[in-house]
């Protein structure tokens, strides 16, 4: 039996060890990610949590990615693209009320007067 040897070993295929990940590989360093689910991006994969409805577990905080990075792993020549939503979030209430947070500052205002 042969064992292979790593330089660096990475806990959790979710988004921050994909890019940990991604920037120890391209240091030229030998990674392996190690992930318990059989789904890779932690809180960037979208969910079927009740049958019927696709909920994204936090994708709404792309805007948080940052552009260095997005820059350093060359991940738009790498097929990221982005999909903005109008609104970005929906808050429904138990008495069918809801919230729409918009990136318009003056629409969500509006909405949370509603």
């Amino acid at each position: 039996m042969s064992s292979k040897r790593y330089d660096a070993v990475v806990i959790g295929a979710g988004h921050n060890g994909l890019v940990a990940a991604a920037y120890l590989a391209k240091n030229g360093l030998s990674t392996l990610v190690l992930e318990r689910s059989d789904r890779i991006g932690g809180a960037c994969i979208t969910t079927e949590l009740i049958p019927g409805f696709k909920v994204s577990m936090a994708a709404q905080l792309l805007g948080m990615l940052r552009q260095r990075i997005i820059e350093d792993l060359e991940l738009e020549q790498h097929g990221l693209r982005f999909r903005l939503r109008d609104p970005e979030i929906f808050v429904p209430f138990p008495d069918g009320r809801h919230v729409f947070f918009y990136p318009d500052a003056a629409r969500t205002v509006a909405s949370i007067a509603r």
